[in-house]
Order: structure tokens, then C-alpha cells, then sequence
């Protein structure tokens, strides 16, 4: 499978369901050549790529700078144009969990269930999300990296310091 092809589902994946990217792919190809599953595979194995890289940037940032902190100004006058900010936002983004196994629903009915048993209720999913702003005036998204099993390898806390040191360094500390 190409780089592009990968690449193509990933980024549609952002805006539509796996099903619908495995169609949009046909639609574009003239063939079928991922499945929905498929394409949830190559999109979690980007996001164990990406949190893997944000995992080593983290630790070996946090490592230089030993425990310095990072300066908060608790009082910022938001009316002064020459008051230096950082804007940082913070939120907690939930989404519905996948099911281990699937099932088609009219398989279910078949074999004798009513509809009304098959909407079984899936656990949320829940992730903090921060929005940073960089020198340069643009925003970054920011998450903490995860393992195999969607489990955080560092805390929120500890990558957002690392991407600030990145971003602003020195001057930011006592």
C-alpha cells in the first residue's frame, strides 16, 4: 500500500467514518482496495506513530531542562496590546467507543433478537485535548501520547511543559 494511499485515508478520516472512506477510496480508484477495518488500522497505527515521536520529543526536552518551571503570571491585563501571552485552551473532547466485535444487525435479527436489544451502549471515550499557541501566532494541538491499548504514556501536563519549553524556551523560567 502506498504512502499516498495512507496518507489519502487519513486525512478523510478526520471528516468521514471508515465505511465512507473505504467508499470514497473505491469511488476514486474504480476498485475496492481497503476495507473500512483496514483503514482504522492504518489510522491507529499513524497515531501510535505520532504519539511514539511525541512521547521521545517530550522526554528528552523534560530531561535538558532538568526541573525548571515554567513561569505562570497569575494576573494578565488582557486591555494592554504590549502584555506578553501565551494562549493556551484546554478541553475535554469525548467520543463513542468501538465495540470489540461486530456484527451486521440484520445477522442479529435473524437469529432472533429485537432491534431494541442490538443498541447495546458503548463506553465514552474521553480525551483531553490543548490548543497552544506558538510564536509564530499559529495554534497546535496538543494530546497525550497513547500505547497499543488508547493508555496515556505521559500526563497532558508534562508534554504540554515540554512543547512550551519547545516553542518559547529559556526565557520562560525562574
Amino acid at each position: 500500500m502506498s504512502s499516498r494511499l495512507q496518507e489519502f485515508c487519513g486525512y478523510y478520516s478526520n471528516r468521514l467514518s471508515y465505511e465512507e472512506v473505504a467508499s470514497l477510496v473505491e469511488r476514486v480508484s474504480g476498485e475496492r482496495l481497503l476495507s473500512d477495518q483496514k483503514i482504522g488500522q492504518i489510522v491507529s497505527n499513524k497515531a501510535l506513530e505520532f504519539s511514539q515521536e511525541i512521547y521521545e520529543s517530550t522526554r528528552i526536552t523534560l530531561a535538558k531542562s532538568n526541573q525548571d518551571v515554567v513561569k505562570v503570571n497569575p494576573t494578565v491585563n488582557i486591555y494592554q496590546p504590549e502584555s506578553k501571552e501565551i494562549l493556551l485552551f484546554e478541553d475535554g473532547i469525548q467520543v463513542k467507543g468501538q465495540k470489540e466485535q461486530r456484527q451486521a444487525r440484520n445477522q442479529l435479527v435473524r437469529e432472533g433478537e429485537s432491534l431494541s436489544e442490538l443498541v447495546t451502549k458503548t463506553p465514552a471515550i474521553i480525551t483531553d485535548i490543548v490548543l497552544l499557541q506558538k510564536a509564530t501566532g499559529e495554534f497546535e494541538y496538543i494530546a497525550a501520547p497513547i500505547d497499543a491499548k488508547g493508555k496515556d504514556l505521559l500526563t497532558l501536563a508534562s508534554v504540554v511543559k515540554a512543547k512550551v519549553i519547545q516553542e518559547y524556551g529559556r526565557k520562560l523560567f525562574h
